[in-house]
């Protein structure tokens, strides 16, 4: 049924069996779920290719621990949430409202950019006409930057929300102009290690030993690169980037996400150890306009069944934030219950267009949540 797992077996037994079943199914080669209330680890089991400390490339959920170096900054007194972002990073946009955009926009997907763009396509053939290589070099990383502060935007700043990466890529700019230092350190210095987070990092073949390699897992292969994507980001736009990015490039485990979720619990009581009170009540409260956004600054919350249902499934409370991640990864954190949910898992290995896990997920989560509320 699995390779690994340590809880109540009888209690998480339908959702382990799910687990599996999406290995059979091919929904992914390897999948990791761990389950949480509060400081107690009720469920930790792997399935296919997978062990327990396995390690994914959690894709965007790359963004929320970028959200929490924000406001780690803004604790310092680095950045501010109403901050103009032209002020750090200077506008090439023709469009006068870019110079409106606020952190808080870029944080909550309202700044009006577009959702995603093939830069590194753009950045690949500029290089060819110049004869050189501009692909993951620093070079390649600004000329992205620069193209993402010359986009138009799709809608004012503050007044539409829409999922958006180009945010994203800006917002890690940001913080590494404001930090001195790049997302990479960063994310090391200041979470990753005072956390315990010993699985977490950009550029994860240079963090583990050689004899460690095999806990990376695979996420396919990639036409771009022709390579076999293990230990190097998904996302094209962040390799192009040099793997180190704001909107995707870290990977981390179960265990590593189950700490960072008990970081923002913790904070939300003023028990945090690198963020405080206040910077967890804003990360986990909707930001209030455009009406109905249904974004905090760094997070996602659950679709309701008007909408079309969430990947979250339908046992989660109304008070619950989360993210997924495009590779197959997701983790939710239901507040007022403090249930923590993690589930890893390389979706992408069978291409990216693979959908099986869409309808899977919610199931897995219902069945964690029926089984975690007994």
């Amino acid at each position: 049924m699995s390779r690994e797992i340590r809880g109540d077996t009888d209690r998480f037994r339908e959702g382990m069996e799910l687990l599996a079943g999406g290995v059979r199914e091919r929904a992914y080669q390897a999948a990791v779920l761990l389950a949480a209330r509060g400081e107690e680890i009720l469920l930790h089991g792997s399935a296919g290719e997978a062990r327990l400390s396995s390690i994914f490339d959690i894709s965007s959920l790359t963004k929320p621990l970028v959200a929490s170096l924000f406001y780690i900054l803004v604790q310092q007194g680095k950045l501010t949430p109403d901050g103009k972002v032209s002020e750090i990073l200077p506008a090439r946009s023709p469009d006068p409202a870019f110079q409106r955009i606020t952190f808080l926009h870029l944080l909550s997907h309202t700044a009006g950019l577009p959702s995603y763009r093939h830069f590194y396509s753009e950045l690949r053939e500029a290089g060819e006409k110049e004869g050189r290589n501009l692909w993951g070099t620093a070079e390649g990383h600004d000329r992205i930057v620069d193209a993402v502060l010359s986009l138009s935007l799709e809608s004012p700043p503050g007044t539409a929300w829409a999922y958006s990466d180009p945010g994203y890529i800006l917002l890690g700019r940001a913080i590494e102009a404001a930090s001195f230092t790049t997302l990479d350190r960063l994310l090391r210095k200041e979470l990753a290690a005072p956390l315990g987070m010993r699985d977490t990092s950009y550029l994860p073949l240079s963090a583990v030993s050689e004899c460690e390699t095999g806990r990376l897992m695979s996420t396919g292969h990639s036409e771009e690169r022709g390579t076999e994507k293990v230990g190097e980001v998904d996302d094209e736009n962040a390799a192009a980037m040099g793997g180190v990015a704001g909107h995707a490039g870290i990977f981390s485990s179960a265990y590593d996400l189950y700490l960072f979720a008990r970081e923002i619990l913790r904070a939300r009581r003023g028990g945090g150890r690198v963020l405080n009170r206040r910077s967890a009540g804003e990360m986990t409260a909707r930001v209030p306009e455009p009406p109905g956004c249904p974004r905090t600054p760094g997070w996602d919350t659950p679709t309701s069944a008007e909408g079309g249902g969430s990947q979250a499934g339908s046992r989660f409370s109304v008070e619950t934030i989360g993210h997924l991640g495009w590779t197959g990864c997701s983790l939710w954190i239901d507040l007022p219950r403090e249930v923590t949910v993690v589930l890893l898992a390389n979706r992408v290995y069978y291409g990216q267009d693979n959908e099986r896990l869409k309808g899977l997920r919610p199931r897995i989560h219902d069945a964690v949540m029926e089984a975690a509320e007994r």
